[in-house]
């Protein structure tokens, strides 16, 4: 019979890597303002390759993925960090974009703005899939660069530079329709890195 993949112990071990990814430090906000940067400036050249290389660079899955696992494990210190380090990355994200279109005014949306807005539920069901697999792929050995991949799935830097866009230029409607989508991808992505971590703390267990 083989052994477990997965382990009490490797779970901790993983948990405690995944803590580490979310705290705020020097590579975290080097990582969040280039890809937000890169992002901004995606939308200007109208460019989605460029997007989607922002999505992988953005650093915000971490502290998204360790709200909803801490939440499981009613590990309050980590959550009230990581919902610290998220909110500091958002905010970072936010200026940026911000700073960008207030110097260099958009004239152009890319695809993957107009797809922002296109059955907003669907973008719930993807980012619970990808917090699913996002929480998998820390804890299961030898996956963890599947993350990569769950990075553009859940499309979490594109509504923030969105949102900020929205901001700059006193935009209601793409304010409100990047605040949402960005709600539900966060939403969707801590209820499944809980349930992950429900399904992998029990195949674990003794």
């Amino acid at each position: 019979m083989t052994s477990k993949r997965v382990t009490p112990q490797s779970l901790n071990e993983s948990y405690r890597d995944l803590i580490a990814r979310a705290r705020i430090d020097l590579a975290f906000i080097v990582l969040t303002v280039s890809a937000a940067g890169i992002c901004s400036f995606g939308f200007q050249m109208n460019s989605p390759a460029v997007i989607v290389g922002a999505m992988v660079i953005s650093p915000l899955l971490y502290p998204v993925i360790a709200v909803g696992v801490s939440i499981f494990w009613r590990d309050w210190a980590t959550f009230r960090r990581s919902m610290t380090s998220f909110a500091m990355g958002l905010g970072l994200a936010l200026l940026v974009s911000v700073l960008i279109n207030a110097a260099i005014p958009s004239e152009t949306r890319s695809e993957i703005a107009d797809r922002l807005y296109t059955v907003p539920t669907f973008y719930f069901v993807v980012a619970f899939l990808s917090g699913l697999a996002g929480a998998f792929a820390f804890f299961w050995p030898r996956i963890i660069e599947a993350l990569a991949g769950i990075a553009i799935s859940v499309a979490l830097i594109p509504p923030v530079v969105m949102l900020g866009i929205g901001i700059s230029e006193l935009s209601r409607e793409l304010v409100q329709g990047s605040a949402k989508i960005l709600v539900l991808n966060v939403i969707g992505m801590v209820m499944g890195a809980y349930a992950a971590s429900a399904g992998l703390t029990w195949y674990a267990r003794d």
